[in-house]
């Protein structure tokens, strides 16, 4: 088990905890050997425990939208590149979901 601490934030451990486990999903789900199926497994059903935190969702949409607001704010500098920032997707606009209110990416491409 990897443990997390000082000077980390327990979001911080979260968010590195989460890395962890998908990181351990990838590297497991090519195997043949069933052991190897179980360890994908348990790792799926860890990040499922981990995700399903409300504080974690919140958290997660706040720092995705504060990126965003970060990245769109350098797009729209005359001093910076465009070609050097990330590209992005091309849906940059941002409507509510009719299912739970929150503010998710649109997509026309599904």
């Amino acid at each position: 088990m990897i443990t997390y601490e000082y000077p980390l934030n327990e979001r911080v451990r979260t968010l590195l905890r989460l890395e962890d486990l998908y990181d351990r999903v990838r590297f497991f789900l090519d195997k043949d050997a069933f052991h190897d199926h179980h360890a994908c497994l348990t790792a799926m059903f860890e990040i499922l425990e981990v995700a399903s935190r409300a504080d974690l969702k919140s958290d997660l949409l706040q720092e995705l939208d504060r990126q965003r607001t970060f990245l769109e704010a350098l797009r729209h500098n005359p001093a910076i590149s465009e070609a050097k920032l990330p590209s992005h997707h091309p849906c940059p606009q941002v409507t509510p979901s009719p299912i739970c209110g929150c503010s998710l990416p649109a997509c026309p491409a599904g």
